[in-house]
């Protein structure tokens, strides 16, 4: 039986898609290539590897990966994006931990950032802990989304992705997810992350709008807010009693302030 379903959707995406394709075809027995309606050969260069690949007219991408995901026939459904590569080893690490972890829904590996040429610029590992993780959502969206892997139950729980906040949809699948399940992630670069002047971009007006509102609710659920205590990092601590503060929680400043003294004093 397949463990893993990779859902990749698409939109004029030839540049780099049989790359991505490549990365992750040998890790799974079942790739799922959705087709938002591109212009380009994206449709055709999926069509010459072993994937299933679903055509639709542009409906976006919430669309896209629900199509993807109602395909799907494995416990876990991985994502993938068309511009970025899965490294070795990532579903089979990334598997194993959801298998090790009952109670967490969705893995995020450590990502390399790369330009459009492949040249390393960055890279992100975040902290491995659920309440950690937490922290992070009140601050920043902290998964990579196209790295995550996701457990088909928890997914199905909260009702898949949904189009409430533009172009956040896997902020807010996030967050819905936190309030029954735990998060995780795995330190070990299992990801490569293409910038180019294509991808999605995180300063489009309409979509920091929505990721503001999005963020305003998060203050306000006590899944993500009962973490704040024990923060060991000074500059996750400072920023997140400035951000409760900016969001007008001064009782949630004040115990990420203090939880950060008490956990680094002990």
């Amino acid at each position: 039986m397949t463990r893993v379903s990779v859902v990749l959707p698409v939109r004029n995406g030839e540049r780099f898609l049989a790359e991505a394709i490549e990365s992750v075809l040998e890790q799974t027995d079942e790739l799922i290539v959705v087709d938002d309606g591109s212009t380009d050969g994206s449709a055709a260069i999926a069509a010459g590897f072993r994937v299933t690949l679903l055509r639709q007219e542009q409906l976006g991408l919430v669309a896209a990966l629900t199509r993807g995901i109602a395909e799907s026939a494995a416990p876990y459904v991985a994502r993938m994006d068309a511009d970025d590569a899965s490294l070795p080893e990532r579903l089979e690490r990334q598997i194993a931990f959801l298998d090790e972890h009952p109670r967490v829904a969705l893995v995020a590996p450590g990502v390399e950032v790369v330009d459009e040429a492949g040249r390393r610029m960055d890279e992100v590992v975040l902290p491995t802990d659920d309440a950690s993780l937490r922290r992070r959502l009140l601050l920043r969206n902290p998964f990579t989304h196209g790295s995550v892997v996701i457990r088909r139950a928890a997914l199905d729980s909260v009702g898949g992705y949904r189009a409430n906040y533009g172009a956040n949809e896997d902020y807010d699948l996030w967050r819905r997810l936190a309030r029954s399940w735990e998060l995780g992630a795995v330190r070990d670069i299992l990801y490569r992350y293409r910038r180019h002047e294509q991808s999605t971009t995180a300063t489009d007006p309409e979509r920091v709008a929505q990721r503001e509102r999005l963020r305003d609710e998060l203050w306000r659920e006590r899944a993500l807010t009962r973490a704040l205590w024990g923060e060991r990092d000074y500059a996750e601590a400072r920023a997140l009693a400035r951000e409760a503060l900016r969001r007008r929680h001064p009782l949630a400043a004040t115990r990420a302030a203090f939880g950060y003294l008490a956990r680094t004093s002990s």
